[in-house]
């Protein structure tokens, strides 16, 4: 794969993300507006979505731009494009069970930052994300010297 291709996957995440944050940010001041006694929050949910942010456009882009195509850049842009994508396939399963639709509709009570489940599925997002941006990129790495 080329630094091509890592942008434009990374461009097409940190996208994606950024619509699906301004959708969120939309909800919230909604929610303010029509229950202003009602607590406003960012969900564990969308620190997945800050992640994909951050490893596209920081990890990604930016450091292609700044460092150039050498192959161990693209190392690290492989990695994080891998992580990014992680994140994002996570965020769906995490911000149902933020409203507790599906998994968590069994649950009483009002809503919290942090459901159980929502918080199990962020963390475990990160943790596969994290091993997997340190593997591509030594795999890749290993292989470029």
């Amino acid at each position: 794969m080329t630094a091509d291709s890592f942008l434009a996957v990374a461009s097409i995440l940190a996208g994606f993300a950024v619509t699906v944050l301004m959708f969120r940010i939309q909800r919230e001041l909604q929610v303010r507006k029509d229950h202003p006694d009602w607590p406003t929050w960012v969900a564990w949910a969308d620190y997945l979505v800050f992640g994909t942010i951050v490893l596209s456009l920081i990890f990604v882009v930016l450091l292609l731009v700044v460092l150039g195509k050498e192959r161990r850049v693209l190392a690290v842009a492989a990695g994080s494009c891998a992580a990014a994508a992680i994140l994002m396939t996570a965020y769906p399963f995490a911000i149902l069970d933020h409203y507790r639709i599906g998994m968590g509709l069994g649950r009483e009570g009002g809503r919290k930052k942090g459901e159980p489940i929502e918080k199990v599925i962020v963390v475990v997002a990160y943790v596969i994300a994290a091993l997997t941006l340190c593997a591509t990129a030594a795999l890749r790495w290993s292989i470029a010297v």
